[in-house]
């Protein structure tokens, strides 16, 4: 229903992209999706690369909240920022 949606669309979701990712595994709790976009957001990946990523990759909604968030953390503990890896001076400044 339209509760979803509201929690979608206050994360940074279009109101498209929220029905999109509502799309995703019907059967699941819009408590699953909203978690798994939550997590992807904090890793600091855009509404729209969230809802790419789960798109791409539905099964990530059937992981257990736990373990989605300390997979989030171990990607933020290896650097992941904005959906790319932080590694210093890599292609930077190419003056």
């Amino acid at each position: 229903g339209c509760g979803g949606a509201a929690a979608l669309r206050a994360m940074g979701f279009s109101q498209e992209q929220a029905r999109r990712l509502q799309g995703l595994q019907p059967r699941l709790g819009p408590e699953r999706r909203e978690a798994a976009a939550a997590q992807l957001l904090l890793l600091g990946l855009s509404a729209e690369a969230a809802l790419a990523l789960l798109e791409q990759s539905p099964a990530l909604l059937r992981l257990p909240t736990e373990r989605l968030r300390e997979r989030a953390e171990e990607l933020r503990r290896l650097g992941l920022d904005g959906g790319r890896a932080a590694r210093g001076g890599c292609g930077a400044g190419s003056t």
